[in-house]
């Protein structure tokens, strides 16, 4: 594998560090809007949300510009130089436009509250589906950097943290998104096939980057340790601050975890069994297309199964074959989203491209 600049490596931990911050945000603030509700930009949930936006903005913005003052030949990840002048590595061009577009989103959010009120539906509204998506395009770029990585056991350890944390917090995306693009199916929670699809890219992209069997079960463990971290944390610190700021708690609040409903608390179970599969595939010498599909089929059972025990309204026989279909395809998608990313390690002089808007 090429060398990978320090400030890239470090800007790496740091895209992490941003994101896992923002993702605390994230679920404190829907445990917030449900046991509580009122709210505004200058919230604490709000403020720790993009605390971590900011943060992944600062370090895009620091690689760019050590990348750009950095003398000698370009051995850093494949670059664009944009307008002309600055060298962007491609993980932190594409997080330093998700930080962006977050924080653009946020005032238009800010916006929309202060128009239309609190309590309006998250999926409902254009201004979170674009935070949604702006925070989406921020996981993308944490996993990009770490791909980029991989050579020592730490920088495994930090593609399997940035897995297990990307599952998670692919949650609000890819449901909003599955909510518009499959209400029109009959019988079928739109949900499960946005979060099938959840699971079963992001562990086709870490089976396709790692070629292992450890690194799977590996981001299963750290999507384990998140959920319970962030199930643990949530409620208690929302009854906390309502007490600080004198908010009452509602009615009918049940101080239930809701990251523990997020997204299938048994998603471990099917990351340690698709370490198996792929254990197992290497020995029989099945393609890897085929295991990743099987991976992706795995991950969309194990959603619809999940979701229709705890009481989402579904026709899980209806179900089972288009998460199957959703999730053998997002396992597809996956295989092929690692082997490019692993062209990113390749020793080969790179190819600088000029980006001039």
């Amino acid at each position: 594998m090429r060398e990978v600049p320090r400030r890239e490596v470090t800007g790496a931990w740091f895209l992490l560090f941003g994101y896992t911050t923002l993702l605390t945000g994230m679920v404190w603030d829907g445990q917030w809007h449900g046991d509580v509700g009122p709210d505004n930009f200058w919230t604490a949930p709000h403020l720790l949300l993009y605390s971590g936006t900011a943060i992944i903005g600062l370090t895009c913005l620091t690689v760019v510009l050590l990348s750009t003052w950095a003398r000698g030949p370009v051995t850093a990840t494949p670059s664009v130089t944009v307008f002309r002048t600055f060298r962007a590595p491609w993980p932190f061009l594409v997080g330093g436009l998700g930080a962006s577009g977050n924080l653009a989103y946020a005032g238009s959010d800010l916006w929309w509250h202060d128009l239309y009120g609190f309590d309006i539906a998250a999926g409902a509204t254009p201004s979170h589906l674009g935070l949604g998506l702006s925070i989406q395009v921020e996981v993308f770029a944490m996993v990009m950097a770490f791909a980029v990585l991989r050579r020592t056991r730490a920088e495994r350890w930090g593609l399997a943290l940035a897995v297990g944390v990307a599952t998670f917090g692919s949650t609000s995306a890819f449901g909003m998104v599955s909510e518009l693009v499959f209400s029109w199916l009959p019988g079928v929670a739109p949900r499960v096939l946005g979060l099938g699809a959840v699971g079963a890219l992001t562990l086709s992209l870490i089976v396709g980057l790692t070629r292992g069997w450890q690194w799977p079960a590996a981001a299963g463990l750290a999507f384990l340790v998140v959920q319970g971290a962030l199930a643990l944390f949530a409620p208690a610190a929302t009854r906390w601050y309502a007490e600080a700021i004198g908010q009452p708690m509602r009615d009918y609040a049940a101080n239930a975890p809701q990251a523990l409903i997020a997204h299938p608390a048994t998603f471990p179970l099917i990351a340690l069994l698709a370490g198996g599969a792929v254990a197992w595939a290497v020995r029989r010498g099945v393609g890897p297309l085929r295991i990743t599909a099987a991976v992706g089929v795995l991950a969309g059972f194990n959603t619809a199964i999940f979701y229709n025990v705890v009481g989402l309204e579904m026709n899980l026989l209806v179900t089972l074959p288009a998460v199957a279909a959703v999730g053998a395809g997002m396992g597809w998608l996956g295989w092929q989203c690692a082997t490019m990313l692993r062209h990113f390690g390749l020793r080969e002089p790179l190819a600088v491209r000029t980006v001039t808007a």
